[in-house]
């Protein structure tokens, strides 16, 4: 059972996601949270909109996901962990959809709370894959792995961006299609073969 709090949270970060923190007021949280919008029930959970925000920001932070479990495995081939990756990678970004629409939303209005997200998020992952693309490759190549990983990155959020944007990829390349050839493009690379 979701306490009064979780409720508020969880919508009050629906509601940043969907209208932008700016342009969503606390009674309308309130109101998300079946409170009586305009009573001040939020301020007995949070101090303040901005409260809510960063607690939202610590509990995705706090959480490991399916990704970080994934870049911490020990693959034996090399296709079948980067499919892993990029199926994590796609997922976490769906858990945290509402945090990620408001990073592309308006995060910059917080600095302090963009800088914990880039730091605590992005660069750890982008770490931690750089680490898993060393592992495979093993003694194969002495490629820039965190660029590789950086761009493995970039390409996966901005293809849920988009996803998520126009309710499909307006390329009309499916998921499958995509993590097929994120795997094909890092095996590659990887190898230093062409891909299939």
């Amino acid at each position: 059972m979701t306490t009064r709090r979780e409720r508020i949270l969880a919508e009050g970060m629906r509601l940043f996601g969907e209208r932008g923190y700016a342009a969503t007021s606390v009674a309308q949280i309130e109101r998300a949270a079946g409170l009586a919008p305009g009573s001040g029930s939020l301020y007995k959970h949070f101090k303040s909109k901005e409260q809510l925000l960063s607690v939202g920001l610590d509990q995705l932070l706090s959480s490991r996901g399916s990704t970080l479990a994934a870049l911490e495995q020990r693959p034996t081939e090399p296709a079948a962990a980067l499919d892993g990756v990029a199926r994590a990678g796609l997922a976490r970004m769906e858990e945290d959809r509402d945090l990620n629409r408001i990073l592309f939303r308006g995060l910059a209005e917080f600095p302090e709370l963009l800088a914990r997200f880039g730091d605590q998020e992005i660069a750890r992952i982008t770490r931690d894959l750089a680490a898993l693309l060393a592992t495979i490759a093993g003694d194969r190549g002495d490629n820039d792995w965190e660029a590789l990983a950086t761009v493995l990155q970039g390409a996966t959020a901005h293809y849920w961006l988009l996803e998520d944007t126009f309710g499909a990829h307006p390329s009309g390349v499916s998921r499958e299609r995509f993590v097929k050839a994120i795997v094909s493009l890092t095996v590659s690379a990887i190898t230093g073969q062409s891909p299939a």
